[in-house]
């Protein structure tokens, strides 16, 4: 019992300890202030005055004067800091640890601690340079919208603010609207009669030009696998030759009027949508390339081999081992210079020759005829296995221009693989798809829905877009929502896989074909021979322009901080 007496009578309350440590603080506090009273007293006086001093605080005192404090800091004096250094530099080292900001180590020189020392009073300012450097980490966006080539088949809008415009158009809207773009007219800057209100530059923008035009069965995307149809009244046509043969000259007279408005420069690009493949015609100018040109997708072996028959020159430039030397397989017809190519008659005969040398050769050696001819069936069969291995896929891209594109256009119309013979879309020519009108063509409106929806418990207000959504409507759309000070939106968009190698192919060919010589810009020419195509004249110049980091392939936009960044 006494031992446990002893025990806690040898204990301290928390207030006897914090009693302690305060009176701990004034003591080393007193005698800081104590230290640098008299190193200041020592610089600032001399002994003789020292002296005096002294004679007359010990003359005052006898006199009966009150005794000056000696503890009094003088008036010559600075103002003392009362803090220990030690408890300073704690004090301060434990800020910097709370604010994640980086100490200056103790072995560093002099000179580079006062460069780089942190107090209280300057550590914002050092959280405020390292904020700046992470603004500069941070990716910032783009003030333009590149252009995807690749053809959507939906498109959803989403905005935490409500968009400047309804679905729920007036008859003035309407109007307007399908005014402005059959007549190619922007009606947010002209004067005129015209509506020029969210709602009717809205309308404007979701409008296309389609041939053919069938209500009972949808023409885009040209899947057989996502085409609904009745299989009766497609039966009918298959089984009609009346009706085939009408369809068809309908769309031939239609396709020549789409491709002489391109070659007349009126109409920036269009689409040919066929079962098997598609194909993007382009106007000379658009993508800085100074002739008209085509590109198709997807293609195969006999495909190719048909356009070698009809000596159809074509590029593939997504292919790895595209070679500039023709000869009989895909990648030898790869040119498109015809002063250094062969032509394919010229490169059958001389492969002729070369299979005839070769089997004089292999007979000169005894071999028999039956190995010669298991070598060559070999050797055929490894050269197709090599021409077939990329059909139907993204590489498979060809390229024509000039008067190869109206070689290609002559080979389209008459191509009898263009239209198919099976399933829900027998005997119906490809769907041609337009920014302008031509001869033929149905003014066909891109079905619009709006909602609200919500996403981690946050709500958003959306648009989607649906229907055949050409390169055009993505920055025509996002230049409305900000001339509507829209501040923030973001946009997803779902492609059709198949024309992804559209956007794919960004080189341009006029400087491939010059070995990488600098040329003069084309997109100047090009604006201006393409002035009455449709386009106004921001759009036209990111169309005609010949950077290739301007060509993208789109999924997900966003709009902030006026910026774009995509992916």
């Amino acid at each position: 019992m006494e031992d446990r007496n002893k025990l806690q009578s040898e204990w301290k309350r928390p207030d006897e300890v914090m009693q302690l440590h305060r009176l701990k603080m004034k003591k080393r506090a007193l005698q800081a202030r104590i230290n640098n009273t008299r190193i200041n007293k020592k610089n600032l006086e001399s002994e003789p005055t020292q002296k005096s001093n002294n004679q007359n605080i010990v003359s005052n005192h006898c006199v009966g004067q009150k005794r000056k404090n000696p503890f009094i800091k003088d008036e010559t004096d600075k103002k003392l800091n009362i803090t220990p250094p030690d408890m300073e530099a704690s004090n301060d080292n434990t800020l910097f640890e709370l604010l994640k900001i980086k100490v200056p180590k103790m072995n560093e020189t002099e000179n580079s601690i006062n460069d780089r020392s942190l107090t209280f009073s300057n550590a914002f300012l050092q959280l405020e340079a390292n904020k700046n450097i992470l603004d500069l980490e941070i990716p910032k966006g783009e003030k333009y919208i590149p252009i995807d080539w690749t053809l959507k088949t939906k498109m959803r809008f989403m905005s935490p603010k409500p968009f400047p415009w309804n679905c729920k158009l007036k008859t003035s809207e309407e109007a307007s609207g399908t005014t402005g773009f059959v007549r190619c007219l922007d009606i947010s800057e002209q004067h005129s009669t015209l509506d020029t209100s969210p709602n009717a530059r809205l309308h404007q923008c979701c409008l296309i030009w389609q041939h053919p035009s069938l209500p009972w069965l949808e023409l885009f995307p040209r899947s057989t696998g996502k085409v609904s149809a009745n299989l009766t009244s497609n039966s009918m046509i298959v089984n009609n030759m009346l009706i085939k043969e009408a369809l068809y000259k309908e769309w031939s007279e239609s396709f020549r009027s789409l491709f002489h408005l391109l070659r007349a420069r009126q109409c920036p690009y269009f689409y040919v949508c066929a079962t098997n493949f598609t194909v993007l015609f382009r106007a000379a100018g658009i993508c800085g390339i100074s002739e008209a040109h085509a590109l198709l997708t997807p293609t195969t072996r006999g495909f190719r081999q048909s356009l070698k028959q009809e000596e159809i020159e074509y590029t593939m430039p997504l292919r790895k081992d595209c070679k500039r030397q023709s000869d009989v397989t895909d990648s030898g017809y790869d040119t498109a210079d015809s002063a250094t190519s062969l032509s394919y008659t010229e490169n059958q005969n001389l492969d002729d020759e070369e299979d005839e040398t070769q089997d004089e050769w292999l007979q000169s050696l005894g071999v028999e005829n039956s190995e010669i001819r298991k070598i060559n069936n070999s050797q055929a069969r490894m050269t197709l296995e090599k021409e077939t291995e990329l059909d139907n896929m993204k590489q498979s891209l060809i390229f024509v221009k000039g008067v190869e594109s109206q070689a290609l256009f002559n080979f389209l119309i008459n191509c009898k693989s263009a239209i198919t013979t099976t399933g829900p879309l027998a005997g119906v020519p490809p769907t041609l798809l337009s920014p302008v009108a031509f001869h033929g063509a149905t003014l066909k409106p891109i079905r619009v829905k709006e909602s609200i929806v919500r996403v981690d418990s946050e709500k958003y207000f959306s648009l989607e877009l649906k229907g055949p959504l050409l390169p055009h409507v993505l920055p025509s759309l996002c230049s409305l929502m900000k001339s509507s000070q829209l501040e923030q939106y973001s946009a997803s968009c779902a492609r059709l896989h198949s024309t992804t190698s559209f956007s794919a192919m960004k080189n341009n060919f006029e400087q491939m074909e010059l070995g990488n010589i600098p040329k003069i810009p084309e997109n100047v020419f090009g604006k201006e021979n393409l002035s009455d195509c449709g386009f106004s004249s921001e759009l036209l110049k990111d169309f005609c322009s010949p950077d290739p980091t301007n060509i993208q392939i789109i999924e997900n936009i966003k709009f902030s901080n006026n910026s774009y960044t995509w992916s």
